[in-house]
């Protein structure tokens, strides 16, 4: 059966927005399913019915689709069960309902995976894998309220998938044949150049990002404007640069056909002459990018320098799973933590070099004086998610405010997304805390998206950092910056790693709110020790002082962090 449906029940998934839609898409896959056994084909079918499970889940339509589950598992009695039971879990997670164990299920659909790959049915296995990986990186799994799956025990998380034959087949190093016969047309006269050959041109560093640029935007800039490197940027995702906009599958899907031998992705002349033209190319996020760039550059930039920086939330994504990490040079961290989490997870090449750096931040714009009022307020800087935990904060609050009823909550940033952006858990998590906030009335201050942060901290004498993970928390250490009392609850999902510990000085890292708030009424009026610390942060973290580690790191010199 074809992987992509077309025809009638193509057009019943795009239509199937109504009961009455759904109710067809479901009647339409149950019949193709009974055609597909009677082919003899029942493994296929199975996959095609959780694809479309997954289409109602993505819609909110969580109990039509285990319903569609549940109809399909009755009508099969062999291995092709574990597919649909799988599907069930991640469904389960879709709603933030416990699913059944799936341990069992899930070891069989990569056992379906693995004869599918000796086979030769590499769509099959590309499905089967496909699946596997919804569930075991879940967002509900490692984004919610609860401890991170991954963070926890990565071992044991990824025992099943790192055991497979397919995904070892997949995760192979993977190396360019000899000579130009797979380059696109048009940049064979570039590519292969010596990228030192030249030591009296500027450097020529390519920027790659997909669609998010944020923490990297600036530092662009820099680079832009320095006249020992000549600056280029590729968003591997905007319209009209390659021919498809890289997705997780695709990239599944890119490496299996790897893994056979066959050619890399198809890459368009000018982006493949961009490649070869660079001497060092920066693939911020450990995402689809950096996927994407581990695929083309054995063929396209096989003497530029590679540089993957990965920060927080890609480590409990796939993401870093599927780079071929033997076509990157250096895996660069924001913080210690980060890079022991994705040691532990993932079998890293020993040439691969290690690096940790704070991200680009010119602290020195957020020291600035106080007002009147920043005495009895503590703040937050980007609060609205649950990852961010701004509950663990409000219950600081009311410890204090029980001695204190002068105490205040700054919330700087924005409020948490629409309900319809967040999971099942989620949403109740923001709900609950919103239903905090407004019962607190005006003792707590929201600013909502705001470009004026260091103005907002001015009016905080605290500054607090409540989140379940961060890699550095840039708006933590521009509240340390400004003057601000630090504390730092110790991350739980990556405490075992380091957590913050591994980053600021043990003082300013507490474990229970409780603790917080004695921290805070022994110190917050202590200006000189406020001083001191925002003295070390702006010595330690302020671009001034981390962009020369850079200009090593991007020149290929020898680095000791």
């Amino acid at each position: 059966m074809p992987r992509s449906a077309t025809g009638l029940i193509g057009m019943l998934a795009r239509a199937a927005s109504s009961p009455v839609g759904e109710r067809a898409l479901v009647a339409l896959t149950l019949s193709r399913l009974a055609l597909a056994r009677s082919r003899g084909r029942s493994l296929d079918g199975a996959i095609e019915v959780a694809r479309r499970a997954r289409f109602l889940s993505d819609r909110g339509s969580t109990g039509r689709a285990r319903g569609l589950l549940a109809a399909a598992a009755s009508r099969l009695t062999g291995p092709e069960q574990a597919v649909l039971a799988v599907e069930d879990a991640a469904v389960c997670l879709d709603a933030a309902e416990e699913p059944r164990r799936w341990g069992t299920a899930l070891e069989a659909t990569l056992a379906l995976a693995d004869a599918s790959w000796c086979e030769g049915e590499d769509h099959r296995t590309e499905e089967l894998l496909e699946s596997v990986l919804r569930l075991l990186f879940h967002p509900e799994l490692h984004f919610s309220s609860s401890p991170s799956a991954l963070a926890e025990e990565p071992v044991d998380h990824l025992g099943a998938l790192h055991a497979s034959r397919a995904w070892s087949a997949l995760t192979s190093p993977h190396v360019a044949p000899e000579g130009d016969g797979a380059l696109p047309a048009g940049a064979v006269e570039t590519a292969g150049q010596d990228a030192g050959a030249d030591r009296d041109r500027p450097r020529r560093v390519l920027f790659v990002s997909m669609t998010n640029w944020n923490f990297v935007r600036d530092i662009v800039e820099d680079y832009r404007a320095d006249p020992r490197y000549e600056v280029r940027t590729l968003d591997p995702g905007a319209p009209g640069v390659l021919p498809a906009r890289p997705s997780r599958q695709g990239l599944v899907a890119e490496r299996l056909r790897a893994a056979r031998g066959g050619p890399p992705p198809q890459v368009p002349a000018a982006v493949a002459q961009d490649l070869a033209w660079a001497d060092t190319v920066f693939v911020e996020w450990g995402a689809a990018a950096a996927v994407w760039m581990s695929l083309v550059r054995p063929y396209l930039a096989p003497r530029a320098r590679v540089i993957v920086r990965v920060h927080s939330f890609e480590a409990s994504t796939p993401w870093p799973q599927l780079i071929d990490w033997s076509a990157v040079d250096v895996l660069l961290t924001v913080a210690p933590a980060i890079r022991a989490l994705l040691e532990e997870s993932l079998d890293l090449p020993c040439q691969l070099e290690r690096v940790t750096l704070p991200n680009r931040s010119v602290l020195t714009d957020y020291h600035l004086p106080k007002t009147g009022q920043a005495a009895r307020t503590i703040a937050m800087v980007g609060w609205g998610s649950v990852r961010k935990d701004p509950g663990w904060t409000l219950d600081v609050l009311d410890l204090l405010r029980q001695d204190d009823p002068s105490w205040r909550l700054l919330l700087i940033g924005p409020e948490f997304p629409a309900t319809g952006s967040l999971t099942a858990s989620q949403a109740r998590t923001a709900s609950e805390v919103r239903a905090r906030i407004d019962r607190l009335g005006q003792c707590v201050t929201v600013t909502g998206q705001t470009d004026a942060v260091a103005e907002h901290l001015r009016d905080a004498a605290v500054i607090v950092s409540s989140s379940r993970r961060e890699g550095t928390h840039e708006g933590f250490i521009q509240g340390v910056a400004s003057g601000a009392l630090p504390v730092c609850r110790d991350w739980p999902d990556v405490a075992a790693w380091g957590g913050p510990g591994a980053l600021f000085p043990a003082e300013w890292v507490v474990r229970t709110p409780a603790e917080a708030a004695e921290r805070i009424r022994a110190l917050a009026d202590d200006l000189g020790y406020r001083d001191a610390q925002a003295r070390d942060v702006l010595d330690r973290w302020d671009w001034s002082v981390v962009r020369g580690s850079y200009d090593t790191l991007i020149d290929g010199g020898p680095t000791t962090v």
